[in-house]
């Protein structure tokens, strides 16, 4: 848990967290995991983030005030700590967790954040006080380079190969999940930023002096099908764009323009109208080698698309 803490600390300063409400993101996850390797050296224990976020809450060793905050109708998955022990349980009942207000305020403060620091590192790891953590995180940056710049079957391979060698135990099938969660992160971050923050069929951006995103980072095809978080299997769509893409009502011919399906209805005098984005051209990344490979965009007509 202090592991978490120090985590903590570390998402205000690279200013993950600007606020109380802590989410359990891929940059959380990385920093908890490149942490542990830092710190811990002893005993049978694992770095999986998902009891120590839950449970910190009613860890009284902590100055920290912990709330779950749970998705709609989730509120009862929350009494069940066992149900708990998983990432992805934890992420589908959990939409983030509020500190304390005069935390969060402490915490936007460096030297507040430096002195909060150092007191846990001298509390529980006594012998590495002085640790330097500034290295921690790096693997997603690492990610990042390998899901810009890696060919998809090259990326594809690492990618099975790490799913069969943890395999072997609930608690490396847990390390590997993640590990998918780290990558789906920063697949999510480098897609959009790649279309300038905008979607690639509507046009669509908005810039806005608070923290909003109304631009998804979408596979072609499925992550789950294809194990590919490479660029040119991403797309940048709009929220609604992207769950028509994913449920075939709109596909992306060879020639990058837009197909709609006959099969379902709309006003057709609606500004919003889905069918007459049919035969425009999408916009595309300025590098060649970052476009979207039109054999995905062909996988997704034959698999998804409602013909």
């Amino acid at each position: 848990m202090p592991i978490l803490v120090l985590s903590i600390i570390q998402g205000f300063e690279r200013k993950f967290f600007s606020d109380e409400r802590i989410y359990l993101s891929p940059e959380l996850i990385d920093l908890f995991t490149s942490n542990w390797a830092l710190l811990v050296k002893t005993g049978n224990y694992h770095p999986l983030i998902a009891q120590p976020f839950y449970h910190l809450k009613s860890d009284g060793r902590l100055p920290l005030w912990w709330r779950l905050v749970p998705n709609p109708g989730c509120e009862l998955w929350l009494e069940n700590a066992g149900s708990m022990r998983s990432l992805r349980n934890l992420t589908s009942a959990i939409d983030h967790v509020e500190i304390d207000v005069e935390l969060a305020v402490i915490l936007t403060d460096a030297y507040s954040r430096q002195v909060l620091r150092h007191a846990v590192l001298q509390k529980y790891f006594p012998n590495q006080a002085d640790i330097d953590l500034d290295a921690a995180g790096n693997h997603f940056d690492e990610v990042t380079r390998q899901i810009v710049n890696e060919d998809p079957e090259t990326y594809i391979t690492t990618i099975k190969k790490l799913k069969k060698e943890m395999s072997g135990s609930d608690i490396q099938r847990e390390l590997f999940q993640q590990e998918i969660m780290i990558r789906g992160g920063a697949f999510k971050k480098e897609v959009p930023k790649l279309y300038g923050y905008r979607c690639c069929i509507s046009g669509l951006k908005i810039d806005a002096m608070f923290n909003v995103s109304m631009i998804d980072a979408c596979h072609i095809v499925p992550f789950a099908k294809s194990y590919n978080d490479t660029i040119t299997n991403g797309i940048a769509l709009c929220p609604n764009l992207h769950r028509a893409f994913d449920r075939g009502m709109i596909a992306i011919d060879g020639n990058y323009k837009v197909i709609v399906s006959e099969r379902f209805t709309e006003n057709p005098n609606s500004v919003y109208s889905i069918k007459q984005l049919a035969g425009r051209p999408i916009l595309l990344p300025t590098e060649p080698r970052y476009r979207p490979l039109v054999e995905n965009f062909e996988w997704h007509r034959k698999h998804t698309f409602k013909t």
